[in-house]
Parts: structure tokens; sequence; C-alpha cells
């Protein structure tokens, strides 16, 4: 469960008062913006590209061990393939760690941690299960133009029709053999709780019995206002994210996890720029104008790491610009009563549970 300070002080202020009141956007923006174009086209492989064209080498099939750390500097970064093969440490002038959180704080040992104490207080970020399945139908079925919330899911499911978005892309001609005319991405973001068919949680079933009750909760969610929008005769196939393993078994496994946000959490996120001067921080996790785990913080994280760098490298290079997240000033005076209220034991003023 997020904060109240990044629930009051970003979600509300972005879809109540952008949203109603047009403040903090440019004039062509919605607060709910989308890609025209699967991820991969639309983004990744053009920034890809863009990155080789500058001298930027990717090497793959490759894990970081670990940050090695000696004489006040980081000096090399232990590598290997993914069955511990092909072992070797790379060397160079400054070093970004932009890995996830779960995954960097493990390439962090003793003595670096000990060179800056904001790296251990990474250990109590916390990290959940957000993702989901693909389902391919024979039928557009957009829904809503826009995000699908169903809110009284047990799995707190999320999905949005995609093709209606992909203005650039005849999806069934593009895309498979022709029979597929939709995606409806879907997202499971409660993993813990009985599902509606086999009153298992989504970590105890197997991947078929996830996508069963997946779509169960969907039909139960869109179908019930007495207009069918999803058939059963309509569903091609589907794709489950791979990061998701060992479902059904005793060990179920997520190498791709999202930044949750309990009371406390800003205490713990690192400053993109570290007590050791060659070594900088980039991701969701780090703590930034933004406060939320989203592209855009994992963003401006990047840019505040690239400064630090140019500011201990003394360069002479352009600095990145970091934009302030726009706060509207009709919030303030809740904001302020919230404070006092909760500084009273009091609940906040719209709380009518």
């Amino acid at each position: 469960i997020p904060p109240a300070r990044t629930v009051g002080r970003v979600i509300i202020e972005a879809l109540i008062l952008w949203g109603l009141l047009g403040r903090g956007m440019d004039g062509d923006a919605d607060v709910d913006r989308v890609l025209n174009a699967p991820t991969s086209e639309a983004w990744i492989d053009p920034w890809e590209t863009h990155l080789r064209s500058l001298g930027v080498e990717f090497v793959l099939d490759t894990e970081v061990r670990e940050v090695v750390y000696g004489g006040g500097r980081v000096t090399g970064v232990r590598v290997a393939a993914r069955d511990g093969s092909r072992q070797r440490t790379i060397t160079a002038d400054h070093y970004v760690s932009a890995l996830p959180v779960e995954h960097a704080r493990v390439t962090w040992g003793p003595a670096l941690r000990a060179a800056d104490p904001q790296l251990g207080r990474c250990d109590a970020l916390k990290t959940d299960w957000m993702t989901g399945v693909m389902f391919y139908l024979r039928t557009p079925t957009p829904v809503v133009h826009g995000h699908i919330n169903c809110l009284d899911s047990p799995w707190a499911v999320t999905g949005i029709g995609q093709a209606q978005f992909w203005d650039v892309r005849d999806f069934s001609r593009d895309y498979g053999d022709g029979q597929a005319h939709e995606c409806l991405s879907t997202i499971i973001s409660e993993w813990d709780k009985p599902g509606i068919l086999y009153g298992k949680t989504a970590r105890e079933c197997t991947k078929d019995e996830i996508v069963a009750e997946l779509w169960a909760q969907l039909k139960d969610g869109l179908n019930d206002s007495g207009k069918t929008t999803l058939r059963d005769e309509d569903r091609l196939g589907w794709f489950m994210d791979p990061a998701v393993t060992g479902l059904g078994g005793p060990d179920p496994q997520n190498r791709e996890q999202l930044l949750i946000h309990p009371t406390g959490t800003l205490y713990h996120r690192p400053s993109a720029r570290t007590a050791v001067p060659n070594f900088f921080l980039a991701g969701d996790y780090v703590r930034t104008d933004v406060d939320l785990a989203t592209m855009e913080g994992a963003n401006e994280s990047a840019r505040r790491a690239v400064n630090a760098l140019l500011d201990a490298d003394s360069s002479r290079a352009e600095r990145c610009h970091i934009w302030e997240l726009f706060r509207p000033p009709e919030m303030e005076p809740l904001k302020r009563v919230d404070e006092v209220r909760y500084q009273l034991g009091l609940p906040n003023t719209f709380d009518l549970g």
C-alpha cells in the first residue's frame, strides 16, 4: 500500500486536479498516456539503435555478480554468464548501477555498503509482484479508450485493449496469422488472495490456472452490466510474462518485481550520488522529486546520476535538465489540514471507511 504522502501528492494530484483543471500539463497532453505501438517497437528498439549509434556496447547473457570496492573507490565489476562460467572483471573510470533494487543490492558487498550507509538501507525497500497475461482475441475489444480497472476483482486486475492505440499498425495484418484482431493486456497486482474459480492465490496456481482465473475475473468485471464484452469463443491464445517461473511449484519466482511504497519508504531510498566518488545509482527506487515507482521517476534518477557523474569528472558538458513535479497550489490547504489531522491521530477528511 503506498504511503499517504505518495497517494495524496502524486496520484490524487495527477488524476483529479490535473485531469479536471488541466494544470501541470502541456497543450496536447492527457493524464493517461500510452504508446502508439508495442513497447519494443515504439520505444526500446529505437532507443537501442540510438545508443548503439553513440558507441554504446550491450553485453548480453551476462550477470553482475559484485561491484568491487577498494581504496575508497569502485575498482571494477565482477560479471559472469548465468551458469557461472566466463567470469571476469570489467573496469572503468565511473560506474552507474541501473539495476532494479532487488538485483542491485545483492551486488553490493560489505566494504561498499560500509562506505555509504544509504546502500545498506536499501535492504528495507520492498518489492512485490505486478505482472500478467496478454490475451489474443478474434474481435476488437477496446472496452474503454484507456485503462480498465476491475475494482472488485480479488486479484486487483487491470488491463488495456492495445490495438485501438496502435494507429501505426494494422493488428491482424502485422501480427500473427491474421486471426487475432486484439491484444487485451492484463495485470495481476494481488498475488496473495484467493481467486473465484479455484480458491487459490495466484502464487499457488499453475500457469493454466492463472489464465483461467484471470479470464474469469475479467468476465466477472466486464460482463456484469447486461452487455457481454468478453466471450470465450473470441479467445485465441495467451502469453504470460516469462519473468515469472516455477508456478504451481513450491517456490515460484518473479525476476521483474515492482517497488512498492509502505509508510517510511522514502527514508530508505538512496540518492543518485553516493558517498563513493565514482559510483552512481539509477532506477525507480532512487529518491527523486517524482517520488513514485514509475518510468518518469527512473528517468529522473538517470538524469541525476549523469549530472553527478559529470560533476565528479569536472566535465564541461551540458547537464541534464531536471523537471520538478508540478504540484497544484489548490492542494496545499488540504495538505496542511491532512498533516494536522494526522498529528492529532485523526483520519483523513475524506476517509469515509
